[in-house]
C-alpha cells in the first residue's frame, strides 16, 4: 500500500466512516492503522507525495554536500549547556567506553 493511499484511509476514518470498516476494506489491522496515523496524521495525499520529494531532495542535497567535502561531513555537535563543543568520537575511545552526555552511561570494560 502506498502512502498516498495510507492518506486517503486516513482522510476516510476523519470523514466519519468507521474505522473497523476501513481497516478491513484494507485488509489491515486496527494497530496498523494507529501506527500509520501517527506517521501520516494531517497530510492530504499530495502532501504525502510533497514530503516523499523533499526527502528525497535532502538526502540527495546531503549526497552532494559530502561529495563536495571529500567524504567529510564534520559538525560541531554542543553539550547540553552549549558552553563547549562535545568530545569527538577519539576522545571517547581513549575514555574507554565512558559516555559524556547528558544521559551519561558508563560501561564496563573486559
Amino acid at each position: 500500500m502506498t502512502d498516498e493511499e495510507i492518506a486517503i484511509l486516513l482522510g476516510e476514518v476523519a470523514a466519519g466512516a468507521s474505522l473497523e470498516a476501513v481497516c478491513a476494506s484494507a485488509h489491515v489491522s486496527v494497530r496498523t492503522f494507529y501506527r500509520w496515523k501517527r506517521k501520516f496524521e494531517g497530510l492530504t495525499p499530495s502532501g504525502v507525495r510533497q514530503l516523499k520529494a523533499l526527502r528525497r531532495e535532502n538526502s540527495e542535497l546531503k549526497r552532494l554536500l559530502a561529495a563536495q567535502s571529500g567524504g567529510r561531513l564534520e559538525a560541531t555537535v554542543l553539550h547540553p549547556d552549549a558552553s563547549r563543543p562535545a568530545p569527538d568520537s577519539a576522545a571517547l575511545r581513549e575514555n574507554r567506553g565512558v559516555s559524556l552526555g547528558r544521559f551519561a552511561t558508563v560501561r564496563s570494560v573486559a
